[in-house]
């Protein structure tokens, strides 16, 4: 049986730290590159806009360490540098490793640690203390990275470009908890732009201690020139504009700006003179004071930096820069620097100069964009496009990615555009819809989100349509209620499902109106355009069944809320997603957030503990459901009829510990339950009474069954296990024993699901099971049945660079299959959930 695997999409949130995202610091590259990265947890996310819709960006690949660090280990700075010849990211964690990510012409990813002192005997780190920031530059001859920790320690290593040229320490510099350095930036100097000859580094530095400190590289050296002093807060954002000015054989000149949590932003004017260079004066480290304002000696320039403008339009700490370019506001032909900042009043600012104001070239807000409220904005970069519209993207605190675009000149207004969404802590469950249309996630990040594909000939877009759920407590399982609808079940019930968190309660939700026809013009269900904006069905001759909800504050769960008023105050917050159907629209930014909520049905009463795992028989007529438990009272399984919501029998009895995992079998005849005891309970439906109960229970695995799967046709169900092995079991008579020899994996598998279809035309009779390891690797298997005789087959191995970082939680197959092609769904501690395109 031959299989091939293709990643569809991934959706993953970024790390709420604003140096753990960053734009492409090349000054030019081609389209295709990456323009954009941010950490998710413990990998780097690369971001690019997508071949087949250039309004739209898609996560190429998630660079991965592969170094053992504790759960709580995550990037916490990013840089990047992406052309059509070389990419190279730069990288530290919250536990002092650094890491270089760096390949040419398309060729395999290498990755070198730089967290060690290559000169010691034994290997010791340069520091246990979190990475605070990182930068890099670029010079005729080699690289120079910058690296700052948390404990006061800045280092700075150089790799020269000769191919396969190690990376070495250049200088350490210990500053002390006092001048811990928040920010980094660095500007490659023009003064010796002759390539046999090493071009001049400057590095901007600035942190706790409120100053902003100016160092050089030169060859082998690395020397402080100056402290700037005006700030009254951290500093939190530097930048160095992107264009030199410069006189033939003269000064050259730039801006260095400045962000704090004192709300300002500084611009300096640096100039860098070689003409004034006295060698003798710049072996001293002294600054002198002129009339043009602080004066240094560099190794080959005299350094001259003067206060030039103080901006002052933020209401918040100001979190982060950057220089860009813009069309010249003179009206002439040419462009001009522009300054964009972002700010915790959740707010981006586009600063430029204005010649016609009555202070000639002085700095002004021209365009502000942002939503009102929100919890604040720690990043905000520009993206590159085409003409004279810019595109902004930034990171919130809550680690989403919020884009704006602007529209077209010489319009002024900015519109929320689509981009990159997904879970900002582990992902704990996945359901599919009962038609497979669509897929349903939970976190420990309290949300539930809905995603599903626009299909367009041979090609699918994958989308958050719906933030379905926002609670006050951690999800951890989740359920839709499944089976086949009649017509008239449609006009009565849109799908629903059940949720668990770290609480007592079960939550029953039903998708709006709103969000079921979406899913349906996403699924080319609908040609007309009529329903094609939720917002524009004001005039529809049948009247919304479900409404969206709202969230109140303080408020634990979802509210029915008010259409009209929803509607008043929700218009323009739809972007279109394909430029051929401009009708078609999805929720995007704060409508996306806090106006797609599904209501809240039903809340079912009964578990003495937190609830762990969920799961809905076939039929959709009974919800099977488990709490944390470590008492054997507590490890009891409850039944749910979906008719009144009431508790259809005794809770079936069988585990000691914690139920981890729940799955009724396709034929609805048999329940089969995994848990922390290492054993598989096996309850039967009785044909009289239509009762469930206990048939068998076996202690199959070692150590912990994290995971269960029924084979399609209710033959088999399959055990995953911390004790590296998966196991298949079917019934012998009246009891269930295994069905071949366990297969042994290199780690914890944690993650198990049969393909929802089989081969039984012909014997033998074969099945795909999906595999998910802990340390994020995904296997597909195929079963073979021959007889009683069963063996399990590696069909495939989901490729490094594809699969997650960290462990798989859990994996689910969409129920739909077209031409032997299935989609199979991966949830990971590290985030992100991930779809995959399965050809078998």
């Amino acid at each position: 049986m031959a299989c091939a695997v293709e990643l569809a999409h991934v959706f993953v949130g970024a790390n709420a730290i604003s140096n753990a995202f960053c734009a492409n610091a090349a000054a030019s590259a081609p389209a295709s590159c990456a323009c954009t990265a941010f950490a998710a947890k413990n990998a780097v996310a690369l971001v690019a806009r997508d071949p087949q819709s250039a309004e739209l960006l898609q996560i190429t690949q998630t660079l991965k360490h592969g170094v053992a660090a504790s759960d709580s280990a995550r990037i916490s700075s990013v840089f990047l540098h992406s052309t059509a010849t070389d990419e190279r990211v730069l990288a530290g964690d919250s536990e002092g490793n650094v890491f270089l990510w760096q390949r040419e012409k398309q060729r395999e990813w290498e990755l070198c640690n730089l967290s060690f002192a290559e000169d010691a005997d034994a290997k010791l780190k340069l520091s246990s203390a979190s990475v605070a920031a990182v930068t890099a530059a670029q010079t005729s001859v080699r690289w120079v990275y910058f690296v700052s920790f948390s404990d006061g320690k800045l280092v700075v290593f150089e790799q020269h470009k000769q191919q396969g040229a190690a990376v070495s320490v250049l200088a350490q510099v210990d500053l002390g908890v006092k001048c811990i350095m928040e920010s980094l930036a660095t500007t490659v100097v023009g003064l010796s732009a002759n390539g046999s000859h090493e071009q001049t580094v400057l590095v901007a530095a600035g942190g706790v201690d409120s100053k902003v400190y100016l160092y050089e590289v030169h060859a082998s050296t690395f020397k402080q020139l100056m402290a700037l002093e005006g700030h009254r807060g951290w500093i939190r954002g530097l930048a160095f504009e992107k264009q030199q000015r410069a006189l033939q054989d003269g000064p050259t000149s730039f801006f260095l700006a400045s962000a704090s949590q004192d709300q300002r932003i500084r611009l300096w004017k640096i100039t860098a003179d070689k003409e004034k260079h006295s060698p003798d004066v710049s072996q001293s480290a002294a600054t002198t004071e002129t009339r043009d304002g602080f004066q240094a000696a560099g190794a080959t320039a005299s350094y001259t930096v003067s206060f030039d403008a103080l901006l002052i339009g933020h209401e918040d700490w100001v979190t982060s820069l950057e220089w860009t370019l813009v069309a010249a506001s003179s009206g002439d032909a040419g462009v001009e620097s522009a300054l964009v900042s972002s700010s915790m009043d959740n707010t981006l600012i586009v600063w430029t100069k204005n010649m016609q104001l009555s202070i000639s070239g002085a700095w002004y807000p021209s365009l502000r964009i942002g939503e009102i409220g929100g919890n604040g904005i720690l990043s905000g970069i520009v993206l590159p496009s085409e003409g004279d519209r810019l595109d902004l993207l930034a990171l919130n605190f809550s680690g989403q990615l919020e884009r704006w675009k602007q529209q077209p000149s010489p319009s002024k207004i900015f519109l929320p555009a689509v981009s990159l969404t997904g879970h900002c802590a582990s992902v704990t469950d996945l359901s599919w819809s009962p038609s497979g249309d669509y897929m349903l996630s939970v976190s420990l990040d309290q949300t539930a989100r809905v995603f599903a594909p626009l299909k367009k000939k041979d090609q699918s877009s994958w989308h958050e349509i719906s933030r379905a759920q926002v609670h006050g407590y951690d999800l951890n399982c989740a359920c839709f209620l499944l089976g086949d609808k009649t017509s008239d079940e449609r006009n009565k019930t849109n799908d629903r499902f059940v949720s668990g968190a770290d609480e007592k309660i079960l939550r029953v939700f039903e998708a709006p109106d709103d969000i079921q026809s979406l899913v349906h013009q996403l699924a080319g269900a609908q040609s007309s355009d009529e329903d094609a904006n939720p917002d524009d069905n004001d005039d529809k001759s049948r009247q919304s069944r479900v409404q969206n909800a709202y969230l109140p504050e303080l408020s634990l769960t979802n509210k029915i809320g008010d259409t009209g008023k929803e509607k008043s105050v929700s218009r323009g917050g739809y972007a279109t997603v394909n430029a051929d159907i401009p009708a078609l629209r999805v929720p995007v930014g704060d409508t996306l957030g806090k106006k797609t909520l599904w209501p809240e049905q039903r809340k079912l009463y009964g578990h003495g503990n937190e609830l762990l795992c969920v799961a809905s028989n076939h039929a959709g007529t009974l919800i099977a459901s488990a709490c944390k438990s470590r008492e054997e009272r507590f490890a009891s399984i409850w039944l749910w009829s979906t008719s009144d919501w009431s508790v259809a029998q005794t809770p079936l009895e069988g585990h000691k510990s914690s139920v981890v995992q729940l799955a009724f079998s396709p034929n609805d005849q048999f329940l089969v339950s995994v848990s922390r005891d290492r054993q598989f309970c096996v309850y039967e439906k009785n044909a009289s009474d239509h009762q469930f109960a206990l048939v068998d229970k076996l202690k199959a695995h070692k150590r912990i069954i994290w995971s269960c799967s029924w084979s399609p046709d209710s033959r088999y169900f399959a055990t995953a296990s911390r004790d590296q092995s998966f196991a298949l079991w079917t019934k012998t008579g009246t009891k269930w024993g295994a069905a071949s020899k366990p297969v042994v994996l290199e780690g914890a598998v944690t993650a198990v699901a049969f393909a929802p279809h089989h081969s039984q035309e012909r014997e033998p009779c074969s099945y795909v099971v999906a595999v998910g390891l802990e340390s994020g690797t995904i296997h597909l298997y195929a079963v073979v049945a021959s007889g009683e005789a069963v063996e399990c087959k590696l069909l495939t191995e989901v490729g490094y660079a594809l699969s997650p970082s960290a462990t798989v939680t859990r994996l689910a197959w969409s129920p739909s299959c077209v031409d032997d092609r299935l989609v199979l769904a991966a949830a990971s501690s590290d985030y992100s959930v991930r779809l995959y395109n399965v050809a078998l």
